[in-house]
């Protein structure tokens, strides 16, 4: 894994100050050139414990000590897997029954249809739908020649406490030339009670449909030929809360694979952690009771190429899952918890596998006991039912090549035509306040982070000295050492990177060392470098 930070760019203020010394010389038509050796920093940078862990996982105690905490859900069943409302139209057709022609007077009514339509939901018996969002289409054709008058009402449908109805005018048509009209109508915040007229039904909208010639008019002769066709749309419908029987079934989840980024910053090595422990919670907010079982969970370092499956009792034994509570326009989901530790799982080393994935894979039966709730069931349009695993871990280590990474872009003086650094040494001053020597490894890279040459580095950054508490009281410095070659330095002109890697390494392997908040190694890369003044390479 890779923690490529912001470049940075540093001056060397040796090389200011000798520029600035020939600023006042006389200029020859032709630039003269001088042999330079200068000593001055290339890079600066500092490794901390946010190069290991992000800040926003780590707790600090009074006393400087951290803990790390990751929470990550690793599956949710949300509204559109256990209630999905389809698109529904409904037709409603009038053509006079006998071939006509009858003559029919102005306001005389022509349809009048009460009926009751199957909203399309399967394997579920909704009894109330309230909507947060979708629409009601409303579409009218006349083929009478006299301007109609429709009402499409909603028997069992209210909007804050009012009937739903809607009318409208079409003007004459004909079967060659029919008149069509659409109206829409935002259904959010409407209510619908899908037990029919009788209240005995489910999934059922009630209507009614009437329509008549137009008051103001002359009547019309019809024909058998002379229909009215209404049809009515609800599209894109989106509960808010929905109540009734949710069926008895099972839900496959994954396999699926979701991403972890605690370990991020590691690039490669092995921590051994003296304590992990873990919670796995279930959280049901949705009204049905529910039985899961998690037939897998897997720790995955894609790096290393490392699998390591979980093992404890929760992995392949079932689950029940109490229902939600409703509290009337909001739920209290239902919570069952389990700890694991060392003593009663592999969570240690499932941990220390320095995951950068989890692959799950679960199953979830819905009302196992069938209809307990007597058409009870509900969900609001928050209500999941979600998986979710915490992980805490007291920073108390043994580091074995615990490799950290910084990429820096040193600014450097002339320009990729006219270089002013040829070659030099390299000396590598780090400060460090960790409880790990470390060993210090550069190499050049492009943009992309592909590695274009090496630069080895001798010596030992030699670790913070450490109290009887475990605790580092004094940072060392040490010096490393390196030689720039002139084609590396055509490979930095060229926009090449440095990237800086730390190798830790805990002295003492039986030992596991707290990590402090304030932990940190400053590192200076100071060139004592050939330079060609007005060179040109």
């Amino acid at each position: 894994m890779k923690n490529a930070r912001p470049c940075v760019r540093v001056a060397s203020l040796a090389i200011v100050i000798v520029a600035a010394s020939f600023s006042g010389c006389r200029k020859d038509p032709k630039e003269a050139q001088w042999d330079v050796d200068l000593l001055g920093p290339l890079v600066i940078t500092t490794f901390t414990l946010n190069d290991l862990i992000a800040d926003s996982l780590l707790e600090t105690a009074p006393d400087g000590s951290l803990t790390l905490l990751y929470r990550s859900e690793l599956f949710g069943l949300r509204l559109d897997t256990v209630l999905n409302v389809p698109d529904t139209s409904i037709a409603y057709r009038y053509g006079l029954p006998i071939p006509g022609p009858v003559n029919f007077a102005a306001g005389t009514t022509v349809v009048s249809q009460i009926g009751t339509s199957t909203l399309d939901v399967d394997d579920v018996q909704l009894r109330t739908l309230h909507l947060r969002s979708g629409q009601l289409s409303v579409s009218l054709t006349n083929m009478v020649a006299s301007t109609v008058i429709s009402t499409f009402q909603l028997p069992g449908a209210t909007y804050l406490g009012q009937p739903v109805a809607i009318t409208q005018s079409v003007g004459p048509g004909s079967p060659l030339s029919p008149a069509v009209d659409q109206i829409l109508r935002d259904l959010s915040s409407h209510q619908f009670d899908l037990r029919g007229p009788d209240l005995d039904q489910v999934n059922a909208l009630s209507t009614e449909f009437n329509v008549q010639l137009d008051p103001n008019g002359n009547g019309a002769p019809v024909t058998s030929q002379d229909s009215v066709i209404a049809i009515a749309s609800y599209l894109g419908l989106v509960p808010q809360y929905a109540e009734g029987y949710f069926g008895q079934r099972s839900i496959a989840v994954g396999p699926e694979v979701t991403d972890v980024d605690v370990f991020a910053g590691i690039t490669s090595g092995v921590l051994d952690l003296e304590q992990v422990t873990a919670r796995i919670k279930v959280i049901n907010g949705i009204g049905v009771d529910g039985r899961i079982r998690i037939n897998a969970l897997t720790s995955i370092n894609t790096s290393t190429g490392v699998s390591v499956p979980l093992t404890h009792t929760i992995v392949g034994d079932p689950i029940n899952l109490n229902r939600a509570q409703d509290l009337g326009g909001s739920f209290q989901p239902s919570v069952w918890q389990t700890t694991l530790d060392g003593g009663n799982s592999n969570i240690d080393v499932f941990v220390e596998n320095l995951p950068n994935q989890l692959n799950y894979e679960a199953e979830l039966e819905v009302n196992p006991l069938g209809d307990i709730s007597n058409g009870h069931d509900f969900l609001y349009y928050e209500s999941a039912l979600s998986a979710q695993l915490e992980v805490e871990i007291p920073l108390r280590l043994i580091a074995t090549d615990l490799t950290l990474e910084n990429v820096v872009r040193p600014e450097l003086p002339g320009s990729a035509e006219g270089h002013a650094l040829l070659n030099g040494d390299l000396r590598l001053f780090a400060t460090n306040g960790f409880p790990f020597s470390a060993e210090l490894r550069m190499d050049l890279v492009d943009p992309d982070g592909v590695v274009l040459n090496s630069i080895p580095v001798t010596g030992l950054v030699e670790a913070g000295v450490v109290g009887s508490n475990g605790l580092v009281h004094t940072p060392i410095l040490s010096r490393c050492d390196a030689v720039l070659t002139e084609s590396q330095v055509d490979l930095l002109y060229a926009d090449a990177r440095i990237r800086l890697r730390a190798v830790f390494n805990t002295a003492d392997q039986t030992q596991h060392l707290p990590l402090l908040a304030s932990y940190k190694m400053d590192l200076q890369v100071t060139t004592g470098t050939h330079y060609l003044v007005n060179g040109d390479e």
